[in-house]
């Protein structure tokens, strides 16, 4: 599995104490490759080095946006053209030199082809797939010397890199996981939402084609107007002129202002109640009582109940309430 690291495959190169960040410097048994990837993969928490490593990566992964995007201003392109593409480059020489580590050290398994097989599935998840996509660029002068626009096209893709850093958020964490168990709701919701789109399409097809044959030609051309006023945007470019078509078209707008203020409820709900849930969890937990809830989210682990990601975010709550 990528990212494990049995113990009987500890190498005989073990990393100094100044960079694992060990509090007692007799403690060993930490690989090189181990320690790599606790660096780049791991919540930089109280490591020091780790924060730092990220945060540098984070910087050069925000100058490389800025860089990317105010390249397609031409007057920049003309005057700093060339010290931008430098600069982009340096960039993402970084990103492939991160890249090729995090392969590197994501397996210590002891067979060739158990790394080679570990490697090709940490390769597929999709992190790795955005930092695959953001250094092909690299390649371009060599086989694409001429596509400026598909080169261009590649660089914006790193943008996406971004999202490597703000997955550790508790706040993200906490709302993926409201939205998971909200996710029924949420799906009802959608229904409702498309059916309001279509029913609306449609009587506004029926009621303005006579009066804007042009505009209100068929019901896909009505579903712009009902997707704009049900979403409350309401370009304009398109509106009623009837008054019963203006009369519908206020009674479906406030129909999409009710129904899109629902899920800012759900949400706010949801993070109250995960909010109660870990304070009933962590309220007068003994390290008996650790273990023990450790074990029970364990087996509903195993039995399906919890998934591994909701188990790790569980797991790390505990942790972190015995450490305080």
């Amino acid at each position: 599995m990528p990212g494990s690291f049995p113990a009987e495959s500890v190498s005989i190169y073990e990393v100094p104490a100044f960079i694992t960040g060990m509090k007692d410097p007799g403690v060993s048994g930490i690989t090189v490759k181990s320690r790599v990837h606790e660096i780049l993969e791991k919540s930089p928490g109280s490591d020091r080095t780790a924060f730092i490593i990220q945060a540098t990566l984070a910087i050069v992964i925000l100058l490389n946006t800025v860089l990317v995007v105010i390249y397609t201003v031409p007057e920049i392109d003309r005057d700093y053209g060339l010290t931008i593409n430098i600069l982009i480059t340096v960039c993402l020489l970084v990103f492939a030199a991160e890249y090729i580590l995090r392969l590197w050290s994501c397996t210590e398994a002891p067979t060739l082809r158990r790394r080679t097989a570990e490697r090709l599935r940490y390769a597929t998840g999709f992190f790795m797939i955005i930092d695959m996509i953001s250094i092909i660029p690299l390649a371009f002068p060599f086989f694409f010397p001429r596509d400026f626009a598909l080169l261009r096209t590649f660089r914006l893709l790193s943008i996406f890199k971004l999202g490597r850093y703000a997955r550790h958020s508790e706040s993200l964490a906490m709302l993926r996981r409201v939205i998971v168990k909200k996710r029924e709701i949420f799906t009802i919701m959608i229904f409702f939402l498309v059916f309001i789109i279509l029913f609306s399409s449609t009587i506004m097809y029926l009621v303005e084609y006579d009066a804007q044959p042009e505009k209100f030609s068929s019901i896909p051309a009505a579903m712009w107007w009902a997707m704009m006023t049900v979403t409350t945007v309401g370009y304009g470019d398109i509106i009623p002129v009837t008054p019963l078509g203006m009369m519908l078209g206020s009674i479906i707008t406030l129909a999409g202002v009710l129904l899109l203020a629902l899920p800012s409820a759900i949400l706010a709900s949801g993070f109250i109640e995960e909010r109660h849930k870990e304070r009933n969890l962590l309220s007068g937990t003994t390290p008996e009582k650790e273990i023990e809830l450790l074990e029970r989210l364990a087996g509903l682990k195993e039995s399906g109940s919890l998934s591994r990601e909701e188990f790790e975010e569980l797991k790390q709550i505990v942790l972190r309430n015995k450490e305080e």
